[in-house]
């Protein structure tokens, strides 16, 4: 049960969104493509937004690794403007009528797009604003917290952005099936959707579940989600929602070893203030349940503070968990092994971290827009956490974050048919110094083919393909920062956007999915036509993954890269790897230097081929050359 701090917010959260939505649908003349927005109105029970800061002066020069950026088209004598398309994930059809919500210090905007899924939206006023929620039947909504939007816009007069395209998930239905570890169906097990109320607080998706008497429960969830399935007598059971779940249609969750019960859930309660001052209003406050090696899992509740900083978050199933409080301006705060039933925490949030930069594109030197800021938190060489994202639709192609935590860490630049740009450490200062990260990105590189199924040779249809990678999942869903496409009738696919080397994701219902390791282009190239094909699961099986590799598994380990696993009939296994052996370098280059995706990445590769590894074994190295082969999942 939410508490009522947490159900009045949401309440009023709703009201306006309804409001909105009504209002839209009964006016005639509703904002289509290429109508203006509605005039601002206050948002009830929205916490005001604070004033815009005034324009910063640049950073100065002596800053590293400066990009001036290119200077923008000049204005013209008209209001600022934004348009584009509202497009289902993977396909890119429009979403026609789909309902676009914008706010801005406490006060909303909505548009409707009209056939096709296009948009037009032009803000009442200039300044910043935020992307608070896109929501069209038979999709999952985008409906973060009030004033939490990872997605902003700023409008200067006379200057307009065109051609953003914004991504709504389908909501299709999911079929979970709950077992024991002897497989056997499970019913009355209880399930929990966790990790989808972050882009659907203010319009709830169904997060409650009661398997049926074959262990049978329905429901839709957003990739990325984990379903929770917990049942007396048995310790809980976890399952993550990934792209083969998605492309199947379903997903199975096996209950952990018989046990006594845990105990019971109970609500978690305190306060977020100001380091040395007050109290923080509108804070956001997650709970995760903490794991192994100190990592945890999406959030199980969320909550906003009050005008008197104060939270309660419904309440938690037994276990350790993390509470995070976030603010914008502050830097973030966590505390870690909470208990359920926890009260007056205290939550204390410091100045935050400062970072700015400039995108634009390194061939024609013009600002790109809109773009994703993701900043990751560096733990250790190879290991990054991540700590904030925001996506930004500026037509000078600047961002400024102000709510980072300082220390060591990483950033990572996407636009969409662009190629990501490489990792960039940096130094977050917490004295109010400002660090800078500007990039200039390359157009990213395409791959066409052909997906089929590899019994029959037919072509595949509605295959997904996506680049896989690093990237952390907790950008916003609105604009995805890797690249997917979905097969047409004839199993043709081109997948655009692609950085110099990647590895293609590619699933199918019905088939075993298939990576596909070491795949080059040149930028703004084309490489193909390839023929990608995908083994059929027989009657019963549950879908594996296969790749081409060298048959082990990895962990971050110090510098390099620490054999997990083996797996047998593998390269890895033929040249004699072990578990607890490190992998230093990858063909010549210091995985260090690669980061950990681009290792993996670089030891992947066409099946037949090798690569030469520099390998730690107790105190000694030596190099080996490892054979790739297909491993079959």
């Amino acid at each position: 049960m939410q508490s009522p701090r947490r159900t009045a917010f949401l309440a009023l959260g709703l009201v306006l969104l309804a409001l909105l939505l009504a209002a839209a649908l009964l006016r005639r003349g509703a904002p289509e493509a290429g109508d203006a927005g509605a005039a601002p109105a206050p948002a009830p029970g929205a916490p005001a937004a604070a004033a815009p800061r005034p324009p910063e002066a640049p950073p100065p020069a002596a800053l590293p690794i400066r990009v001036p950026p290119a200077p923008p088209a000049p204005p013209d004598a008209g209001p600022a403007s934004f348009e584009g398309t509202v497009v289902a994930a993977g396909t890119g059809a429009g979403v026609p009528g789909a309902e676009l919500t914008f706010s801005r210090a406490g006060a909303a905007a909505s548009v409707r797009a009209g056939p096709g899924g296009a948009f037009r939206f032009e803000p009442p006023e200039t300044g910043r604003w935020f992307l608070a929620a896109v929501t069209a039947p038979g999709f999952l909504p985008f409906a973060p917290e009030w004033g939490h939007s990872p997605v902003q816009l700023d409008a200067v007069a006379g200057r307009h952005v065109r051609g953003i395209e914004i991504h709504l998930a389908p909501a299709a239905e999911l079929e979970g099936h709950v077992v024991d570890r002897d497989g056997a169906p499970v019913a009355g097990a209880s399930v929990r959707l966790l990790g989808a109320a972050e882009e659907a607080a203010l319009v709830p998706i169904a997060d409650r579940f009661t398997s049926d008497a074959r262990g049978v429960f329905r429901f839709a969830a957003p990739e990325g989600a984990v379903l929770e399935v917990r049942k007396d007598g048995y310790l809980p059971g976890r399952a993550e929602i990934g792209p083969l779940e998605r492309v199947n249609g379903r997903v199975t969750v096996e209950l952990g070893p018989a046990h006594r019960p845990l105990g019971e859930r109970a609500p978690v309660s305190g306060r977020v203030v100001a380091k040395g001052g007050g109290p923080v209003a509108g804070a956001l406050v997650t709970a995760s349940p903490e794991r192994v090696l100190g990592l945890d899992d999406a959030p199980t509740a969320q909550a906003v503070t009050g005008a008197d900083g104060r939270f309660e978050l419904p309440p938690l199933d037994p276990g350790a968990y993390r509470v995070r409080a976030r603010a914008e301006g502050r830097a973030p705060a966590a505390l870690r092994r909470v208990a359920p039933g926890a009260k007056d925490l205290l939550l204390e949030l410091a100045a935050g971290g400062r970072l700015r930069g400039c995108v634009r594109s390194a061939a024609a030197g013009s600002p790109v827009a809109p773009f994703t800021v993701l900043v990751l938190e560096r733990r250790g060489p190879l290991r990054l956490v991540p700590q904030r994202t925001r996506s930004v639709i500026d037509p000078s192609g600047c961002y400024a974050l102000d709510d980072l935590a300082p220390g060591p860490a990483t950033v990572v630049i996407t636009a969409p048919g662009y190629a990501p740009s490489g990792e960039r450490a940096v130094e977050i200062p917490g004295d109010g110094g400002v660090a800078v990260v500007d990039a200039a990105l390359e157009s990213g590189g395409r791959l066409t083919g052909v997906v089929r199924d590899d019994a029959s040779g037919a072509p595949i249809a509605g295959a997904r393909l996506s680049v896989e990678g690093a990237l952390p999942s907790a950008a916003a869903s609105t604009f995805p920062v890797l690249s997917e496409a979905v097969s047409a009738a004839d199993g043709t696919f081109a997948l655009g956007g692609l950085p110099a080397r990647s590895s293609i994701f590619v699933a199918a219902a019905g088939h075993h999915a298939r990576v596909l390791g070491g795949v080059q282009v040149e930028p703004g190239g084309t490489t193909g036509p390839v023929e990608v094909r995908l083994r059929p699961t027989a009657e019963g099986e549950e879908p594996r993954v296969d790749l081409a590799g060298i048959g082990a598994v990895l962990a971050p380990s110090g510098d390099g890269l620490a054999v997990a696993q083996v797996i047998a009939g593998g390269g890895a296994a033929e040249v004699g790897l072990g578990r607890g052996d490190v992998v230093l370098e990858v063909d010549g280059r210091q995985v260090t230097e690669l980061g950990m995706a681009g290792a993996i990445d670089a030891i992947r590769g066409p099946e037949g081929t090798s690569v030469l590894l520099k390998v730690r074994r107790g105190t000694s190295t030596f190099d080996v050359r490892v054979p790739r082969r297909l491993v079959r999942g």
